[in-house]
């Protein structure tokens, strides 16, 4: 799948409007340090909180509770945070080997809660690629945490519903593949990455290339913002081969954003060059000032795929 331009657009023209993510999470060294909602910084904890989450360093532990920066942003995302079964992922032991990072399982629990998912999907969700055929295919450790984090996933569900694992993990393990394929790092004015987002095809079937035409910012937004509604934002559509695909994914786009965050970080998508009406849109998906051998192993580690466009294929670098 892929996206191209809607009309000719000049460099420095937003592509997309402020995209709401279907699901987000903050990393576990900033659950303490930012709003659980909106990602917006907070106050250090008090000795109170940290005590509370029995742990005197808040960059090594899960914390039993979330931080939010207002009583909005509490009454919007706490709630979730316990449907989901979010928190009783932050119960399992903490020797668990997914529970040191598991910004991407409270993600995929998020996912599953929202789109009501309870048989095994498709390889494609919403129009997102799994790539669980291609994760389980190697023996790694990306297929270890699929695995682990599948199974810590169904854990939490169980607990969260009162009754026994039955085993079985298949479904969780195909939402986490989805996170792992098709997440973004979130990172606001240009700092660390705070924690990650899932957006739906709109951003997600942008293709990586190592010269890029386009880029991609994020807009933290408390409950109160409006969401932007209509596709008249859009500059760019849906391509490809796979009509049916597209033909699904585009009507199912009103019913996943309702069943989305109407808070969160936005995206924006935005021209570096100029681009004709019809060309493809590319974005990085890696570092572009690492070395060509770094880059394509963080492709296929992360994604499953060998880029193959112009500057890689001459060797520029």
């Amino acid at each position: 799948m892929e996206m191209r331009s809607r009309e000719d657009t000049e460099m420095g023209t937003d592509l997309t409007p402020p995209l709401p993510p279907l699901a987000f999470s903050l990393h576990d060294s900033h659950l303490l340090s930012h709003c659980s909602a909106c990602f917006s910084p907070l106050p250090p904890p008090t000795l109170l909180t940290l005590l509370s989450n029995n742990t005197n360093n808040p960059n090594t532990s899960n914390p039993s509770f979330l931080r939010y920066c207002s009583p909005l942003c509490s009454a919007s995302d706490s709630p979730l945070h316990f449907s989901t079964a979010e928190h009783h992922l932050f119960l399992l032991p903490h020797s668990h080997p997914t529970t040191a990072h598991s910004s991407d399982l409270r993600a995929a629990l998020r996912l599953l809660y929202i789109l009501r998912l309870h048989t095994q999907p498709p390889n494609r969700i919403c129009g997102l690629l799994t790539n669980r055929h291609h994760f389980v295919s190697e023996c790694d450790d990306t297929l270890a945490r699929i695995r682990d984090g599948g199974k810590a996933m169904a854990i939490a569900r169980c607990m969260r519903d009162g009754r026994e694992f039955s085993g079985d993990s298949r479904l969780e393990e195909a939402l986490l593949c989805l996170v792992l394929t098709n997440a973004v790092e979130v990172q606001v004015n240009g700092g660390s990455a705070l924690g990650i987002a899932v957006y739906d095809w709109c951003f997600s079937w942008i293709n990586h290339s190592c010269s890029p035409n386009a880029c991609y910012r994020f807009l933290p937004c408390p409950p109160e913002t409006p969401l932007f509604s209509g596709e008249s934002g859009l500059q760019i559509v849906p391509g490809g081969d796979d009509e049916i695909e597209m033909e699904n994914a585009v009507r199912s786009r009103s019913e996943s954003i309702e069943g989305c965050n109407i808070y969160g970080p936005r995206i924006i998508v935005r021209s570096i060059k100029a681009i004709k009406k019809g060309e493809e849109v590319w974005v990085a998906y890696t570092d572009l000032l690492q070395p060509k051998a770094i880059r394509h192993a963080e492709l296929w580690v992360k994604y499953r795929f060998s880029c193959c466009c112009s500057r890689y294929l001459t060797g520029e670098g």
